[in-house]
């Protein structure tokens, strides 16, 4: 005879187990091991930036320091790829352009280009092949050099400078109305930069005589 305590067999009835527990029982290994996976993955993630901050606060530290071609070389050496890097590469070719070095100094400017092309500074390697060909004596490299930089870039700092820039050569050829479209192009797309201010000056001055 039951015991008046001892509930109807419908009470019971064991409860099915959910969706959680079922998947929990046929899918044990594969989710401890995508938790243990994700957990590396965690930790390797947290260690490279890590190594990343460690390599930029000394690649800035060193860069401080530098001030001539060989130490300039050290930070692109010991730190490639990071800003303090590509810092250095502007500065190395600058002084190579200043030493005469036009060659060299034209080889570092499109390696920085291509090691950096994203970059804010990217255009950068541009215009200093362009300001290379200008001192050397090829305005048409110049030329074509700050054209490229303005149509590769034309967000950067550099596109207003760079079309300036052109202009400058091509009045300075006596491609006067050349000059004239391409001030006229500058203040379209830059009307606020400074270039296009001194644009704007420059195109008030009294044209120069030809020979």
């Amino acid at each position: 005879m039951s015991s008046p305590f001892t509930p109807p067999e419908a009470d019971q009835e064991i409860a099915p187990p959910s969706t959680l527990e079922i998947l929990w029982i046929n899918h044990r290994g594969a989710l401890l091991g995508g938790i243990v996976g994700l957990t590396i993955l965690t930790i390797i993630g947290l260690g490279v930036l890590a190594v990343n901050r460690s390599a930029r606060i000394a690649s800035e530290t060193l860069l401080s320091g530098a001030n001539n071609d060989a130490a300039w070389n050290e930070v692109i050496s010991k730190y490639p790829r990071t800003p303090a890097a590509a810092d250095a590469m502007l500065l190395l070719a600058a002084s190579l352009r200043d030493a005469g070095k036009i060659e060299e100094s034209d080889s570092l400017y499109s390696r920085f280009t291509e090691t950096y092309p994203v970059s804010p500074l990217a255009v950068s390697g541009l215009i200093g092949r362009a300001s290379n060909a200008r001192i050397a004596g090829k305005p048409a490299d110049a030329l074509n050099s700050y054209q490229q930089a303005a149509a590769a870039y034309p967000q950067s700092y550099g596109a207003p400078f760079a079309i300036f820039s052109q202009a400058r050569l091509l009045a300075q050829q006596g491609s006067m109305e050349d000059a004239r479209r391409v001030i006229q192009s500058l203040g379209t797309q830059y009307p606020n930069s400074v270039a296009a201010q001194a644009a704007g000056v420059a195109a008030q001055l009294p044209q120069q005589p030809q020979n």
